[in-house]
């Protein structure tokens, strides 16, 4: 699937330490694009890690064929864990290492180390 993306919104926030992009993928014909694929799209246009990209929301309306999304780029690990809440930062993660955290949530042990942040 090739993914084109445009990004509409740049904005620094020298606050947080971040950048806060709103983006707009294409995808006539085909279904809303995997989140990871998204990520990885927007670290390479801009230049960033892929570990410190969280893709915030992906919204795409009923029978339309793009999609409107929020991206930040944080400029550190610790900024990351500190304002992103756990669930958006599970959802960010490979499928695997999704059920693995779930798994070990559930046993209640430690799932820290499976951030590679």
């Amino acid at each position: 699937m090739s993914v084109n993306i445009e990004i509409t919104e740049e904005k620094k926030n020298p606050l947080i330490e971040r950048t806060e992009l709103t983006f707009r993928i294409d995808h006539f014909g085909e279904g809303t694009p995997n989140r990871l694929e998204v990520k990885k799209k927007i670290a390479a246009l801009q230049g960033s890690d892929e570990k410190l990209t969280i893709i915030k929301k992906l919204d795409t309306h009923f029978g339309a064929s793009h999609t409107i999304g929020k991206a930040y780029i944080y400029e550190n690990s610790k900024d990351l864990m500190y304002f992103e809440p756990f669930h958006i930062q599970v959802r960010n993660l490979e499928k695997d290492k999704r059920a693995e955290i779930n798994q070990l949530k559930k046993r209640r042990e430690s799932f820290k180390h499976l951030f590679e942040y």
